[in-house]
């Protein structure tokens, strides 16, 4: 085996080492943020509401309704196009079993998902801190 095939070898192993170390992300939270994905490409508001929590936040100025955040998405499409991008990244399970959309997302667009009584939901897509 050559040197560079066992580097290359070897780096596929400490990748896939590396990943199991994050617990994975369960597949009805998978579901739903994939389907968030598609509805936010599709600009599909009434598809996105349903998978929402009523109590949903999207701005950190006390607005806190997933209507008003359907509204304002409609006025402003480019907040679809970033859910798009943020859901469509690599996601992490929270300390509280939260999932957040992308992973390391700092004070970037990121969405929240959350188990509910209704099942797996977003309950934020914000920017900022």
């Amino acid at each position: 085996m050559t040197l560079s095939l066992r580097f290359i070898c070897l780096s596929i192993l400490l990748a896939f080492s590396f990943s199991s170390l994050a617990a994975p992300i369960s597949i009805e939270a998978q579901s739903v943020i994939s389907k968030v994905h598609t509805a936010a490409k599709e600009k599909d508001t009434v598809a996105l509401k349903k998978l929402m929590v009523t109590e949903f936040v999207w701005s950190f100025g006390g607005d806190a309704n997933a209507e008003q955040a359907i509204q304002a998405w409609k006025a402003d499409k480019s907040m679809l196009k970033e859910l798009y991008r943020a859901t469509g990244q690599d996601c992490i399970e929270n300390p509280d079993h939260s999932i957040e959309c992308p992973k390391n997302a700092g004070t970037g667009y990121r969405a929240g998902f959350k188990k509910t009584t209704e099942g797996w939901r977003m309950f934020y897509f914000v920017a900022g801190d």
